[in-house]
């Protein structure tokens, strides 16, 4: 199927969505939305390096009066291997209830950020190198660490190519009732004409940013346990235009 067919077939498959009374998330947590949307639309969730819809639409769901980030996309450093183990144990700070080091923090590429007013976290594009780095510091010593730690050009230009070309950004309302979330979908925007250039440009001027997210599981059988909820790359919502060329659909 051509691009074209994807996003009318999409259009066609949001439309009785949006049709639809309030429905009951699929589950508990911030990932409820994404995965109550994808069980409407007839995906089954995977590990599959592809767009979600039909291999060509990625799909980005949001509570409407959410003032956070969207996720372009997670995945790991290209180099070192299992860095995040590596980082939780050398700079995380204990949660207060479990005891299990986390880091929980945002980096841009345009300044030092503080986490407890210890480390400091940088991007920092290297275009002679081909590679982003993660740069880290003692901000009571000003000394950089020796730990490396970068993506490499190539790595990220193929995930963009794959999962960033055509986002479906859908916005729902959502309501709880007796312990319940509800979500009733109500727009969808298209947003295209990212490219590696333009994403390299957003992440020097700090409209796309880095989350480090490792946490812990908070309920259910695994709680009190360490959880690497994805770092990633995301971007603000107020950016979007920015960075994006958008259409509602």
């Amino acid at each position: 199927m051509s691009t074209d067919e994807v996003i009318e077939g999409f259009k066609k498959d949001f439309k009785i969505i949006k049709e639809k009374d309030w429905v009951s998330s699929s589950r508990t947590h911030d990932t409820g939305i994404g995965k109550t949307f994808e069980d409407l639309i007839g995906i089954v969730e995977n590990n599959n390096s592809l767009a979600d819809y039909k291999d060509i639409l990625e799909l980005k769901s949001s509570r409407e009066l959410a003032a956070s980030m969207i996720t372009l996309f997670t995945d790991a450093p290209t180099y070192p291997e299992k860095v995040n183990s590596l980082l939780r144990e050398r700079y995380g700070v204990k949660d207060p209830e479990s005891g299990v080091k986390i880091i929980l923090c945002t980096i841009s590429a345009v300044k030092f950020n503080s986490f407890v007013k210890k480390i400091g976290f940088k991007l920092e594009v290297d275009e002679t190198n081909k590679k982003i780095f993660i740069k880290i510091k003692n901000l009571q010593s000003d000394k950089l660490d020796e730990l490396e730690i970068y993506y490499t050009f190539e790595d990220l230009n193929k995930i963009i190519e794959k999962k960033c070309k055509y986002i479906a950004y859908i916005n729902a309302d959502s309501k709880n009732e007796q312990g319940k979330e509800y979500f009733k979908f109500e727009k969808a925007f298209l947003l295209s004409g990212l490219n590696f250039q333009k994403f390299i440009a957003a992440l020097k001027n700090g409209l796309i940013v880095y989350d480090i997210r490792l946490g812990v599981y908070r309920s259910g059988k695994n709680k009190g346990k360490p959880h690497d909820h994805g770092s990633g790359f995301r971007i603000v919502k107020a950016n979007i235009r920015k960075v994006f060329d958008v259409e509602e659909l």
